[in-house]
């Protein structure tokens, strides 16, 4: 695994929390494994249809990354990492889709469960090969945040990225 493919893996591995007050009683039992409990439908998988688009993220003391996020069908959000903000090297993928009345997110051999979607976000858990959560929060069509935390209380590591659309 290359040394962006290992920086990419941890920047999903790291977590968020934090991204909205609403999200709170989800990050208290964010440590918590196995299976979300909350049902969701292709409509709820729909609020994220402003993800689609290509991206570039940035954050103070962090490496820029490049996504972009397709969605394929009602039950599937396809993700494409890149190095580069030509978009012309990809580094990896990633989907977000609905099974069984479950949203998860997916990214190399990593899977998170998601616990809250919403127009204003989404907020997933780990649940295989991986040790984090992460927020989405969407800011207006052309920004959004991706907000992550990993580590254990009181040794907690945040790492909070902003989204631009990249147009073209």
């Amino acid at each position: 695994m290359t040394y962006f493919n290992r920086a990419l893996l941890s920047l999903f591995a790291f977590g968020a929390a934090v991204a909205a007050p609403r999200l709170a009683s989800a990050q208290q039992s964010s440590s918590q494994r196995g299976q979300p409990k909350t049902p969701f439908a292709a409509a709820d998988l729909a609020r994220l249809k402003w993800l689609e688009g290509s991206w570039a993220a940035t954050s103070p003391d962090e490496s820029p990354f490049y996504a972009r996020y397709h969605v394929a069908n009602d039950s599937t959000i396809e993700i494409t990492y890149y190095r580069d903000s030509s978009f012309t090297q990809p580094s990896g993928s990633g989907r977000v889709y609905l099974t069984v009345g479950r949203i998860y997110h997916t990214f190399g051999s990593g899977r998170w469960g998601a616990t809250n979607v919403d127009s204003t976000g989404a907020y997933f858990i780990p649940q295989v090969n991986a040790h984090n959560t992460f927020a989405w929060t969407y800011q207006s069509p052309n920004e959004w945040t991706l907000t992550q935390r990993s580590g254990v209380s009181g040794h907690e590591r945040v790492t909070v990225y902003h989204l631009e659309r990249v147009k073209g």
